[in-house]
């Protein structure tokens, strides 16, 4: 049991504190909803601090002063082993204190509190807003422990209008046609070498982003694959990191880790897969098949959710691969979930499709100042076998139309 002083000291330094100084995202949350708003990422994505900005947006409105607004975070030291139970006494606390009812309560690392649900079916007296990591809250598990009355919100890692932001760099469509071009080119490059996890861009020194992100990824081995031993998890992480935007297996891994002497079952790769996923670390894209059983046993496209992880851990960059993961993130970031990849005698990186009907083919490739015949052989087959008009090839700097297909530099198709 948490004592009550504990509550007591955490919320009274929340009220005299000033809040920090944020970088506005792209992302937004709204103000006046009566449903329970929750944010969903992986660990360091920035969940916190969008929480942060909606407060400092809540005050800024008028909407609320921040003795009107509870923000609890369950990772803080003084509130380790709280129960559903504390949070009656954690409001009771913010009453006694400020002597007012909170209009709005934010519960930043909510999954620390089982059973939280329970407690909001019985309240909505204010607006309330939670967030967390962890394969235990999940979309559809917040679904499922809320009942219904919850919209949630993804966040990811900074898109790259975000990090230029971040950099302090504004950006105008006059620069494409001068020597500014040159620097934006530059860092999209330190974006897809470093990645983009908000306080690794804010730091200036190329020692310290890989030490963060060093420890970021020891945070998932302990924390999101703790099924498994430590050294276990990390040799898993390792090979995803090390295998991204290629195609990949189950079968593949087991056997990978089976010849390296590990003592895993299929069961227990297949649910390390799957927290990957539920924890925002690792995202397969299947083949676009009509045929169900053949999109399940094909070779998944593997994609990992910051490009800074194989740099952090010493793999050869390859540029070609982090383009088209970061291409694979700004779609999730966009909010396109019918996301495949196509292969034939050719291959096309992206088919998006709506209601499993294909509407957009993107192909990526580090073309600076020509496209490979075969990019657009490539478009051309699939168009003709899926019957969509829509396609684009996104090129490191080439800018241009080849046989009716137009060729976009990233850069510029990331910042539209």
């Amino acid at each position: 049991m948490v004592p009550e002083e504990r509550f007591r000291s955490y919320i009274a330094e929340w009220l005299t504190s000033s809040l920090p100084n944020i970088i506005k995202r792209d992302i937004s949350l709204p103000l006046q909803r009566d449903y329970i708003i929750t944010v969903t990422g992986g660990r360091r994505n920035g969940k916190t601090f969008l929480l942060y900005q909606t407060i400092q947006e809540l005050m800024r409105s008028g909407l609320a002063s921040q003795d009107e607004i509870l923000y609890v975070d369950f990772e803080d030291y003084r509130l380790k082993g709280s129960k559903v139970d504390d949070l009656d006494k954690i409001l009771t606390i913010f009453v006694e204190l400020t002597g007012k009812q909170p209009k709005y309560v934010f519960l930043d690392e909510i999954q620390n509190i089982e059973n939280y649900g329970s407690w909001f079916r019985k309240r909505s007296n204010f607006r309330v807003y939670l967030s967390g990591s962890s394969s235990s809250l999940t979309p559809f598990r917040i679904a499922e422990e809320l009942r219904g009355r919850s919209v949630n919100y993804e966040i990811y890692p900074l898109s790259f209008k975000e990090f230029l932001r971040f950099k302090g760099f504004e950006y105008n469509k006059l620069m494409e046609y001068t020597v500014q071009r040159g620097k934006i080119l530059s860092l999209l490059r330190e974006y897809l070498y470093h990645g983009s996890y908000p306080a690794v861009v804010l730091e200036i020194e190329n020692s310290e982003k890989l030490r963060l992100l060093k420890s970021y990824f020891d945070s998932v081995i302990v924390r999101d694959f703790s099924i498994v031993k430590p050294d276990i998890a990390s040799l898993f992480a390792s090979y995803l990191i090390s295998n991204y935007a290629r195609p990949i297996t189950i079968n593949k891994v087991y056997g990978y880790m089976k010849g390296l002497g590990i003592k895993i079952g299929k069961e227990t790769v297949i649910e390390l897969f799957e927290r990957a996923k539920e924890t925002y670390f690792s995202f397969l894209v299947e083949e676009f098949e009509k045929s169900e059983r053949k999109r399940k046993a094909n070779p998944k496209k593997l994609y990992i959710i910051d490009t800074g992880y194989p740099t952090a851990l010493g793999y050869e960059f390859s540029i070609s691969h982090a383009m088209e993961n970061a291409v694979f993130i700004e779609l999730l970031r966009r909010g396109y979930r019918e996301v495949f990849y196509w292969k034939k005698k050719r291959e096309i990186d992206f088919v998006i499709a709506r209601n499993f009907s294909p509407t957009t083919l993107i192909q990526v490739t580090y073309a600076g100042d020509r496209v490979e015949d075969r990019e657009v052989e490539a478009i051309v087959e699939a168009k003709s076998e899926l019957k969509v008009d829509n396609a684009i090839i996104l090129t490191w700097d080439y800018e241009g139309e080849i046989n009716g297909i137009k060729a976009i530099p990233l850069w510029k198709w990331l910042l539209s």
